[in-house]
């Protein structure tokens, strides 16, 4: 596996975007600690722009920037680092299944791909978020035993468990996907040779 400097110029500027947005107070706080903001959007377009491999070595780094930089320190770094790596899995499903070429795509393809991409995403996405959550990330956020999470959490936001994770992880991966997407087509058309 061979990494062109192109490459690592790409995953270097949108490393430290995504880094700036973590700072940045553009964001929605769920009340059981995740936000839905818009730190993976430049990883998805690192993922569009350099493929699968790229996508992958951009969000290893996410993950030790945001251990560092972040409130939530590597808890909720390696949350956003495994709800990300479903969200580059769906897309790369999608990519594969639609036979998907973001240089040659037509605009039927590309809102083929970024369905697909989105639903392959979550179908990944909210069932290990459900389970991390439960098993691993709420017990240490919260302090409380893993008995008591989903009371806890259900208590909190008045709605069952699973939708209380669920939901915000779908908007949150539609905001990554499509937001990612129409982020990277304009920079795609001005300088189609980041592709070469």
């Amino acid at each position: 596996m061979k990494v062109r400097a192109r490459e690592i110029a790409v995953i270097g500027m949108m490393l430290g975007l995504s880094l700036m947005l973590e700072v940045m107070p553009i964001e929605m706080p769920t009340i059981w600690g995740m936000k839905i903001d818009l730190v993976a959007v430049p990883i998805v377009m690192v993922y569009l722009l350099t493929g699968f491999t790229g996508g992958l070595i951009a969000l290893f780094l996410l993950f030790v920037g945001l251990s560092i930089i972040s409130p939530s320190s590597w808890l909720g770094a390696s949350m956003k680092a495994t709800a990300t790596l479903a969200v580059l899995i769906g897309l790369e499903i999608a990519k594969r299944t639609t036979r998907f070429d973001i240089e040659n795509a037509s605009t039927n393809r590309i809102v083929l791909f970024a369905i697909v991409g989105f639903l392959a995403g979550i179908a990944i996405r909210i069932p290990l978020m459900v389970a991390l959550n439960y098993y691993y990330a709420l017990p240490i956020w919260l302090g409380v035993p893993r008995e008591a999470v989903i009371s806890t959490v259900e208590k909190w936001t008045g709605v069952p468990f699973w939708i209380a994770i669920g939901l915000p992880n779908a908007v949150q991966s539609a905001i990554d996907v499509f937001v990612g997407l129409a982020a990277t087509l304009p920079v795609l058309r001005s300088l189609p040779h980041l592709l070469e």
